[in-house]
């Protein structure tokens, strides 16, 4: 009997923490496409578009700053973690950027100039200010001094995957660890130097984001929080199933369509 009762116990209390009220804060009509998504440690929105423009917002879906590059591409990937500057990366080109708070652009670096780099399919900005990068050809993940342009690490990874098949999606660094996102083999976690750590059981995610200790990612029209270090995952019922990104400070959570910003609270 006092396990029957523990065991209801925990369903109650499982399905209390699903049963979330989501209040609607704003909705911003955006007027080109979203392409990729980020979020500073201020809470203010990056959000790219299709036409490789960027824009900024801040937390209450007001408009702050607009970029728009010489060269029209979109960014593969954009990070905004970092606060004082915005790293952009143009698979199309084979470059990256970084852009200050004010949104004003540096010269644009070629990914071909880094050592023993002929060609990347991701490359995002690592915490010590250098950068990480995919080698196709080399099949390797290195990380790269971009005041020399030298590889200060390199990882084999066809030593690490389980499922020789592959498609890297998605990559970015969070809290001193690397994670890489590989449809074909889960999300796969490096430390600051490049050592392989484990992979978690995670597929098909062209996007995630972090708050706290949880990788958070829209899946099944749920936004599913899963702990990095527990491994203990959490399922909260999307408002609409259209949203394709999502990004969250405290209780705020932004989420995204192809064409809109709705901002919520989650309580």
């Amino acid at each position: 009997m006092k396990h029957s009762i523990t065991f209801i116990l925990l369903i109650a209390i499982q399905s209390f923490a699903l049963a979330q009220d989501w209040k609607k804060i704003e909705s911003v009509k955006l007027e080109n496409q979203v392409n990729q998504v980020s979020i500073d440690r201020q809470g203010n929105l990056y959000i790219s578009s299709i036409n490789g423009s960027i824009d900024k917002y801040d937390s209450n879906g007001v408009f702050q700053l607009h970029y728009s590059p010489t060269k029209k591409s979109s960014p593969r990937l954009i990070e905004a973690w970092q606060g004082l500057r915005v790293f952009a990366f143009y698979k199309d080109f084979q470059e990256y950027l970084f852009l200050d708070r004010f949104l004003n652009a540096s010269e644009r670096y070629s990914i071909n100039n880094q050592e023993g780099v002929s060609y990347t399919n991701l490359s995002t900005i690592a915490a010590d200010n250098n950068i990480w990068v995919l080698d196709a050809q080399g099949f390797s993940l290195k990380k790269i001094d971009i005041s020399n342009n030298e590889a200060i690490s390199e990882t084999n990874l066809s030593l690490v995957l389980s499922n020789k098949a592959y498609d890297f999606s998605f990559i970015r660094e969070y809290q001193s660890l690397l994670f890489i996102s590989d449809n074909k083999n889960g999300v796969l976690i490096f430390d600051n130097l490049g050592n392989y750590l484990e992979t978690l059981p995670i597929f098909n995610l062209n996007f995630f984001s972090f708050l706290d200790t949880s990788l958070i990612y829209i899946q099944n029209g749920n936004i599913v929080y899963f702990d990095i270090y527990t491994k203990q995952k959490k399922e909260v019922s999307l408002p609409d199933p259209s949203y394709t990104f999502v990004l969250m400070e405290n209780k705020r959570v932004f989420l995204f369509t192809r064409t809109t910003l709705d901002i919520f609270e989650l309580n």
